[in-house]
């Protein structure tokens, strides 16, 4: 394995997403990058897709919208 190939693996295992992935190792394609994405566990599969769901529901605007008045109230705090 090289470098770049064992990079790869880390990367896919991580969890980083397919067109950063391209980006960290200089690939033109997405395609080029997709080979590493079968060493990525099938929990981020089901992790996707439950941020997939929360997306549809809504559910992914009002956690951000939460984070974001935390932070704001932390700001005012500091």
């Amino acid at each position: 394995m090289t470098v770049g190939t064992t990079f790869g693996v880390h990367c896919a295992q991580a969890g980083v997403p397919i067109a950063r992935l391209q980006k960290l190792l200089g690939h033109a394609t997405p395609a080029m990058a997709l080979r590493y994405m079968k060493h990525a566990p099938e929990a981020y599969f089901a992790e996707d897709a439950a941020k997939v769901a929360a997306s549809l529901t809504g559910e992914l605007d009002r956690e951000r919208e939460a984070r974001a008045a935390a932070a704001r109230a932390n700001l005012r705090t500091a």
